[in-house]
């Protein structure tokens, strides 16, 4: 079964402190107001939203018509106290041969520092080795994206090097730690 096949049905999930769920569109003003703050986007490859439709047109729609075809795997991370988006995560990018996947996330600044994503990205990880039935897992931060780092190595992924200037953001070329995990190294099976 191809991984598109998996992602038309996209599951939500429950944690202590999160809903992931697919993304709606009643989410915009949660959405807009993490991808409109400069502080959230400054690691990020896309630029700040300067108004709402530009997160809708732009991301919301683009998401939602991708569920139909099986090509996003995005999660909405709704904080259970609040029932407020905080975030978002993602396989954004998947190889069906190689069984693989890379993870993004993103959450509000509110929210950082909590263990909100780490606890965001097992739920998602289980699903992608349980589930999806990936043998490796990526993700990938600027060497200056500390706070990203840090959710990475929480959740098991280990260091693998880092890529001299791989990407071009916002005006100039960057370097990207690269972190993985594989299947076999699950520690919460």
């Amino acid at each position: 079964m191809e991984f598109e096949d998996l992602f038309k049905e996209l599951p939500t999930f429950e944690t202590n402190r999160l809903i992931l769920r697919k993304i709606t569109f009643s989410d915009l003003d949660d959405i807009y107001e993490f991808s409109s703050d400069p502080e959230v986007a400054q690691h990020m490859t896309w630029e700040v939203n300067k108004s709402k439709d530009e997160t809708l047109n732009n991301f919301i729609k683009v998401v939602i018509e991708e569920y139909e075809k099986g090509q996003s795997a995005t999660w909405a991370i709704v904080y259970k106290e609040s029932n407020k988006v905080i975030g978002t995560c993602s396989f954004v990018d998947w190889s069906n041969e190689h069984k693989k996947a890379e993870i993004g996330y993103v959450l509000n600044k509110s929210y950082w520092g909590k263990g909100l994503a780490s606890e965001a990205i097992i739920k998602i990880i289980q699903y992608g080795f349980e589930t999806v039935k990936l043998n490796r897992i990526e993700g990938g931060c600027d060497i200056d994206n500390i706070g990203s780092e840090k959710v990475m190595v929480k959740v098991g992924f280990e260091y693998e090097g880092t890529l001299r200037k791989n990407e071009f953001i916002k005006g100039e070329f960057r370097d990207t730690k690269l972190f993985s995990i594989l299947n076999e190294d699950l520690f919460f099976n």
